[in-house]
């Protein structure tokens, strides 16, 4: 019997570390008013005369931000900034709406999983 309670409590102690991984993070308001950032400057980019430098910086503040916290979506926000910053070595138009796109839904992503913390 105490075999058992053991067996299930070193079971039950492992798996907290596992599920804690991937558990939401608590609300960080700074990174979710940086993801409000990143959104308004891509809203700025005009694809006529594309300039995403301050998509660019307010991207790697954020990535920085989820890194830092061990944030799940610190993969996607990494990929939103290396987007962006291929993004600004330029393209046509097509290639910037196209990319303007893109960017958006990352952001909308990692929207989507901060809501409701």
């Amino acid at each position: 019997m105490k075999k058992t309670i053991l067996a299930i409590c070193l079971l039950t102690l492992t798996g907290c570390s596992t599920i804690q991984k991937y558990w939401p993070r608590d609300h960080d308001p700074v990174a979710f008013g940086q993801l409000v950032d990143v959104s308004l400057s891509l809203d700025t980019v005009d694809c006529k005369n594309p300039n995403w430098i301050y998509v660019v910086n307010t991207s790697a503040r954020i990535a920085k931000n989820a890194q830092w916290r061990d944030d799940p979506q610190a993969d996607n926000l990494m990929g939103l900034h290396n987007h962006a910053t291929k993004m600004n070595q330029g393209g046509s138009e097509t290639f910037c709406e196209l990319g303007k796109k893109t960017a958006q839904q990352r952001i909308d992503a990692v929207k989507s999983a901060w809501s409701g913390r």
